[in-house]
Order: structure tokens, then sequence, then C-alpha cells
């Protein structure tokens, strides 16, 4: 039997830090990903250069003096939902999951582990998750002069609207 996998190319990934005195916000709304409904295998890839934020400047910053997008392209996850045999793909149903596996950007691979949750409606399948990343764990430099400005922990906010591939 030829196992089922769903994907999606226009997921999103939403990235976000707060100070006092600054706020980093950008979406990304060009990421592909691809579900293996036999065994929770998954993979999500984006470019780095395609989060858009408010400020063209901001922008400009984030890909050449914090992700390098020039020289780091691409963003990518390769994991799987540990506990898959909790879900139920032809059933109708919220499922909470967790995700591991191993997050690749900046050159830096780090283990991720989260708890998300996948939404079963009509035959759609969607993921959303929320987690926290270091920028110093994958090698990211904050200019001395922006370290009160900028956390060392992003949040990423996740969301997938799968289909059948």
């Amino acid at each position: 039997m030829h196992a089922q996998k769903y994907l999606t190319k226009d997921g999103e990934i939403q990235i976000f830090s707060q100070t006092s005195l600054f706020t980093i916000e950008a979406a990304n709304h060009q990421v592909a990903s691809i579900l293996d409904g036999s065994n929770g295998d998954i993979v999500v890839s984006t470019l780095v250069r395609s989060f858009k934020f408010r400020e063209a400047l901001v922008e400009e910053h984030f890909n050449t003096n914090y992700m390098e997008s020039a020289e780091y392209p691409k963003a990518i996850f390769k994991g799987k939902i540990t506990n898959f045999s909790d879900v139920d793909l032809s059933k109708d149903g919220t499922y909470n999951i967790t995700i591991e596996g191993e997050l690749t950007m900046h050159g830096q691979t780090r283990q991720v582990a989260t708890p998300g949750k996948l939404i079963v409606s009509g035959g759609k399948i969607t993921g959303t998750t929320e987690f926290y990343v270091s920028l110093a764990n994958y090698g990211i430099k904050i200019e001395e002069s922006y370290k009160d400005r900028i956390k060392d922990e992003i949040k990423l906010t996740v969301n997938f609207n799968y289909t059948k591939m």
C-alpha cells in the first residue's frame, strides 16, 4: 500500500520578540512542508529571505546582519510526531501532538521538541505549534548596541494547512 503524504507550499511561520524598546515581528507565507500520513515524519523548508517585516530596514538587517541569508539561505526542520499513533487522520478531531527533530538554520543544527496540534476537519489537516529558539544556539550574534533591545529567545508560531499529495 502506498503511504499517503500531505503537502503545503504556503505554510506560515511568524517570528516575534518584544522588549521595552524594540519589537521584532515578521511573517513568512512561503513555507513548504510534507507530512507522512503513515508514520508522522515531517519535513519543513523555507527561504530565510521570505520573512517579511513592516519596515524594510529591519528586514534588511535581519537578512544581512543576523541571519546572513546570502550565506545561509534556508531553514529546514526534519523530525516526526512522536505520538503519531494517537492521531487518526481519517477521523475529524483535534489531536495534541509532540514534535521532535532537528532544526537547521544559520549553519547550525539543534534538537527541537515542542507540543502542537493537528486538527482534522472534513479531510483537511491543519498543524500548529509555538516554540522558542535561542539565537545564541544558532550562532546568531546580536550587535552590541542592540543587546538591550533584542532578546536571545525568539518565538516562532507555525501554521500549516496540508492537502493530499
